[in-house]
């Protein structure tokens, strides 16, 4: 029969842990959290009194953070009192383990050191398994994220009074692993706080450093103040660098315009006596385009009529494919029919063969009545006037016997016979099939053929469609090449006052790069 008070305990822990579940992701304190988790625990355990102790690995001691059902005085104690770290690994000896936590009792305590607890019980006479008030329950807290002890939970005063075992403490455990989760987060939120403000300082310098570079001050380098911004600055750093050498690069560059600015001017003016010269030949150019162009319209027309002759082709082509594939489709059901028909006769040979047998049992069977109506015969001729009746009787079975002997024979007869012409009609249809078989293989010959001729026309079709379209590309660009010297002509006859104008550039230029050159060497 289920415990309800037991079911009711279990329903309790469960939302106890959930709402501790829920905390953990809240943003709370860490001591709120412990706090609140330390009363939570208290509850669900079973135990009067818990005490969260945290490791302070740099002092290398152990402190009490959070409590519950602790008196205040035996909290103000708890508080002042650190105990050295190596005296807690002492005691979490292998004797005294218990699942994952570790139990040493009032005896076993006497030999480590004197006996203090967080509760003011009397000593009585204890029974065997009982909890004595010295008990010392330890559950360890450990890090699943830095893989490592944090501290533990000192539980105290159960309520049945009993000492612990491996089924009591599971809940207890468990509570001891959402302490150790709680302790985690808050460490985790305390180094991403730092993190961030050693980022926002260093971004700040980051940010002094850029308002020197905006100002031109190219020789102020970057301060790594911060690992992650350490990328970053370094980047800045060369692209500084990169900069100043990008501008006395351009102060090269500048001399170097200015020179052939110089060259330029003086190669303007060989251009102008060159004018007259270029004219004369663009126009002998302009006039070959033209004849390129009517050539290249006379081979695109014929293009075009040996195109639609390609798809003519193509559609006879395609149509005597269409013939072909049903004279395949035919032979195959002449060739499907010729080796039924061939199955049929088979059958019937066979058929012929059992009918034959059966007329020779039927043969037999009518020896057989004639020998039984002979001896029937000798029996009535024994049996005097008695056996007149049964000597009719017998005489009609031999009489009977020897119809259906002619029968058989007359039968056996035609079924030889029929054997005979189903033997030459198979024959026949083996040879015919043979012949249907070659002719389906010179068809299907043929529609490989066709389907090469096919390939090949289309093949030629869209050559002849490319060489239309080059022809027709080229006449375009033939065309646009017209056009081109054409206008070349008339930007000849300019080119004369473009080239003074070009000269008075030059000097607006050199001009321009005197004062580019003053302001970079401000940097």
């Amino acid at each position: 029969m289920i415990d309800i008070s037991e079911a009711q305990r279990r329903s309790r822990q469960m939302k106890e842990l959930l709402r501790l579940c829920n905390l953990l992701r809240a943003d709370l304190g860490l001591d709120e959290v412990l706090q609140q988790i330390a009363a939570s625990t208290l509850l669900c355990t079973g135990f009067r009194a818990l005490t969260i102790k945290l490791i302070n690995e740099q002092e290398r001691y152990i402190a009490s953070v959070a409590f519950s059902g602790v008196s205040k005085e035996a909290q103000r104690v708890l508080r002042e009192v650190h105990d050295p770290l190596e005296k807690i690994t002492y005691m979490m000896r292998p004797e005294f383990r218990i699942s994952q936590s570790y139990f040493i009792s009032h005896e076993q305590r006497e030999t480590i050191s004197p006996a203090t607890s967080s509760q003011n019980a009397s000593v009585e006479t204890q029974k065997p398994g009982s909890w004595h008030p010295h008990d010392m329950l330890l559950i360890p807290m450990y890090s699943l994220r830095e893989h490592k002890m944090l501290g533990f939970l000192l539980l105290d005063d159960p309520e049945d009074g009993k000492r612990p075992t491996d089924e009591s403490l599971e809940m207890a455990e468990l509570f001891a692993n959402q302490v150790a989760s709680a302790i985690d987060n808050a460490r985790l939120f305390d180094e991403q706080k730092s993190e961030r403000i050693a980022l926002e300082q260093g971004i700040a310098q980051l940010c002094e450093d850029l308002e020197s570079l905006q100002h031109g001050n190219l020789s102020v380098r970057g301060r790594d103040t911060h690992p992650k911004l350490l990328p970053v600055v370094n980047t800045i750093n060369t692209i500084a660098e990169t900069t100043r050498d990008t501008i006395n690069t351009m102060q090269d560059v500048v001399q170097a315009v200015e020179e052939y600015v110089l060259s330029v001017r003086h190669n303007a003016e060989l251009l102008a006596r060159d004018t007259s010269q270029r004219k004369e030949q663009i126009q002998r150019v302009s006039a070959l385009a033209d004849e390129i162009v009517k050539r290249m319209q006379q081979i695109s027309e014929r293009a075009a009529l040996l195109s639609q002759t390609v798809i003519e082709a193509i559609d006879i082509t395609k149509e005597a494919q269409v013939a072909v594939g049903r004279a395949v489709d035919g032979m195959a059901r002449v060739r499907e029919a010729t080796i039924l028909s061939a199955h049929t006769m088979r059958t019937w040979r066979e058929s012929g063969q059992d009918i034959s047998e059966t007329v020779l049992d039927i043969s037999d069977l009518t020896i057989r009545m004639h020998h039984l109506a002979l001896n029937a015969a000798i029996e009535t001729t024994r049996a005097g006037e008695y056996g007149q009746g049964f000597a009719v009787i017998a005489q009609e079975i031999r009489a009977l016997a020897t119809h259906s002997n002619d029968a058989v024979r007359k039968i056996g007869s035609y079924i030889r016979m029929i054997q005979h012409e189903a033997t030459a009609a198979s024959q026949s249809v083996e040879q015919s099939t043979q012949q249907v078989v070659a002719q389906t293989e010179l068809v299907m010959q043929a529609v490989v053929a066709l389907e090469a001729i096919g390939i090949v026309t289309q093949q030629l079709r869209n050559h002849v469609q490319g060489l239309r379209t080059s022809a027709e590309r080229q006449t375009q660009g033939t065309q646009l090449a017209v056009g081109a010297v054409q206008e070349i002509l008339r930007m000849t006859d300019g080119i004369t006052q473009y080239t003074h104008e070009m000269q008075k550039s030059m000097e607006r230029l050199v001009e321009l790069a005197n004062a580019l050159r003053t302001r970079m060497a401000a940097f």
